[in-house]
């Protein structure tokens, strides 16, 4: 068996580490990725109509204790049917007021399925997910380089004899 070298034990430990972190990076770039895409289509297929701001719901938040308003929204579809969208999305403060004009989205064969075409109620969830896909990635490559080095690092000390005390 061969005797490692406390740098070659420290190399493979940040290499693992190294490894362990990109994984759940490449599982939200690919996430994020498919959930840009299918909005990015969405919003290039989806009918466009304009909505009015009839209510913001009141909701806690339970980390910060302050409140926060989600708007909900009346429009109707190209049939003439009215509709209401419920948004998840809330602010503090609250970015409408009730009776405020919006311009919504909808897929025509499912007019429940909307949003208000707004970049933050739009694509913000995808952009997050890239970019902790990003900062995540961005770790795991450092980790991996420093681990590089440490590797050849600890190549290039092979031979080198490490002085020894003196026994007494």
């Amino acid at each position: 068996m061969e005797n490692k070298s406390p740098l070659r034990i420290v190399a493979g430990c940040i290499t693992l580490l190294g490894i362990i972190i990109i994984l759940p990076g490449i599982v939200l770039a690919v996430v994020g990725g498919v959930w840009w895409y299918n909005v990015s289509h969405f919003v290039q297929t989806a009918e466009h109509t304009e909505g009015t701001i009839i209510e913001l719901v009141l909701r806690q938040n339970t980390q910060s204790g302050g409140d926060m308003y989600s708007p909900v929204v009346e429009f109707t579809d190209h049939l003439g049917q009215r509709h209401e969208y419920r948004s998840n999305a809330s602010s503090n403060p609250s970015w409408y007021s009730v009776g405020d004009k919006v311009q919504m989205l909808y897929e025509r064969d499912r007019p429940n399925s909307a949003s208000i075409n707004h970049w933050f109620y739009l694509y913000f969830g995808p952009f997050m997910c890239l970019m902790f896909a990003a900062i995540d990635v961005i770790i795991a490559i450092v980790l991996l380089v420093v681990a590089l080095f440490v590797f050849r690092y600890s190549k290039s000390r092979k031979g080198v004899a490490i002085p020894q005390e003196p026994q007494v």
